[in-house]
């Protein structure tokens, strides 16, 4: 944290501590948890983690760094009665992206309700924190699943000292968006996270997409072949941090298809069960079958053009130019080939163009199959799970990352009178789940994916999710 860093930000209504450090960590070690100084004043920004542009969108005061496991909390002014429950939220941005320096993390518009305490996290990104370097062994042994090592520590921290701030120990709700969301379900299979939460909520992310470690280990070599260091990786812990973030983005797949696909060959939570420093045991969606955490409420959702951010965005490397091309895609994810042009042919409607087709079909393999899923299996073993589906608003499209104001309840600029409805609705589910007033919300899934839906998408949630489980019948979403 810098001496110049300005004062944070405060709402009305609201107590705020920013830069709370929850957990100091070597390059490439374990965090370790740290006690609370409650006599600080905890008036500025933490340092946001390294990533790969300057961060100016951050609103990051203290800049970035290494040094930048820290959290915010946020409760109401007036101290309650009771304990309050906790909402902790993990910001996403593909595990090389984000902090909880931006709009878009703060919580306060949560606090402000009077009805939970709220805490946004930073945990270590990309190269620094994503990285699986483990099987090297040495002073990099414990460098398997960083990131979710640090959330650990956040949720340790959170569990030993949330009381100060009014905060309820015992009921913890954990939930994000996008990387957040894989990394907020990611908890299930991490033993050493038993008993730090009581719900988890993933937003257009869930039980899913996590990451192999036949391939964590690929991405570690091709990572320290680019350096230059194959035969003594850790001269990675000497290198400048700069080198290290290019050296990930370089070697690193970067289209969606192979990203996101059946082996899904990006960064994310490592199946590394086997692997030196394991700190996964099993796969989320197999914890939610068997019953293990029944105990934990869950709640899974998407936005209904989860993928269109892409095709408005990033469109000369998304477009596949032709349908044929998608099936080609499709085929590559370990399907046959006439499963796949089966597959295509049924988002191949209402004169999309071959990108939005292709939007198409990965939202739901990526999004809404995982999401209904992880509902089932999670109610069939006999947990309480609930699914959700987010349309547009009036100039707002339901597009990735739509709802990220509304999660930690603030006012996106500009926004319509629409949107403002919407909005102010998922902000009410988001207390509504973590307070655990499960009356307020729509049916728990049973045997059937029974969806609430905000907003206007175009088509109704609970068929919707049904459809995308007949389609993809017996096709893996590992």
């Amino acid at each position: 944290m810098t001496a110049t860093a300005p004062t944070a930000p405060t709402a009305p209504g609201v107590r705020s501590w920013w830069g709370i450090p929850y957990a100091t960590a070597e390059r490439y070690r374990r965090p370790v948890v740290v006690d609370f100084a409650p006599d600080r004043p905890y008036d500025r920004k933490g340092v946001a983690p390294v990533q790969p542009d300057s961060g100016d969108w951050l609103e990051a005061d203290s800049g970035t760094g290494e040094d930048c496991l820290n959290l915010n909390v946020w409760a109401p002014e007036k101290p309650a009665g009771k304990a309050l429950p906790v909402a902790v939220y993990i910001h996403g941005g593909g595990f090389e992206y984000g902090a909880n320096t931006q709009i878009t993390s703060n919580a306060a518009g949560l606090a402000t309700t009077g009805r939970v305490v709220g805490v946004s996290i930073n945990y270590r990104l990309g190269a620094l924190g994503a990285l699986s370097l483990s099987q090297y062994g040495g002073a990099l042994a414990e460098a398997s699943n960083l990131f979710l090592q640090d959330v650990i520590a956040a949720l340790t921290w959170i569990q030993r000292n949330i009381a100060h701030f009014g905060g309820d120990p015992d009921n913890v709700t954990v939930y994000g968006h996008s990387a957040g969301a894989y990394t907020t379900f990611g908890l299930l299979g991490a033993s050493s996270a038993d008993g730090l939460y009581r719900r988890l909520g993933g937003f257009s992310g869930g039980p899913a997409r996590s990451i192999p470690a036949w391939w964590a280990e690929e991405l570690a070599h091709r990572f320290v072949t680019e350096l230059g260091v194959a035969g003594n990786p850790e001269k990675l812990l000497d290198l400048d941090t700069t080198s290290l973030r290019d050296a990930l983005s370089k070697v690193a797949p970067t289209d969606l298809g192979v990203r996101g696909g059946v082996d899904n060959q990006a960064t994310g939570v490592v199946l590394d069960l086997g692997q030196p420093g394991a700190v996964v045991h099993a796969h989320p969606m197999d914890v939610l079958a068997s019953g293990a955490h029944r105990d934990v409420d869950v709640l899974l959702s998407m936005a209904s053009d989860d993928m269109g951010w892409w095709v408005a965005n990033d469109f000369d490397r998304f477009d596949p130019g032709t349908v044929d091309r998608i099936v080609d895609e499709v085929a590559g994810w370990r399907i046959s080939r006439s499963r796949a042009k089966k597959i295509v042919d049924a988002y191949d409607q209402d004169g999309r163009t071959p990108a939005e087709v292709r939007a198409a079909v990965m939202a739901d393999y990526l999004f809404a199959l995982p999401a209904a899923r992880g509902a089932l299996a999670h109610a069939a073993a006999g947990g309480n799970a609930h699914l959700l589906l987010i349309g547009p608003a009036e100039g707002a499209p339901a597009v990735h990352g739509t709802e990220m104001y509304a999660l930690v309840g603030q006012e996106q600029p500009g926004r319509s009178a629409d949107q403002a409805e919407r909005d102010t609705r998922i902000r009410d589910l988001v207390l509504d789940f973590a307070t655990g007033e499960q009356t307020r919300l729509w049916p728990a899934v049973t045997d059937r994916p029974t969806s609430e839906s905000v907003g206007h998408p175009p088509f109704e949630a609970t068929a919707h999710y049904q459809q995308s489980l007949d389609l993809w019948e017996g096709v893996a979403r590992p």
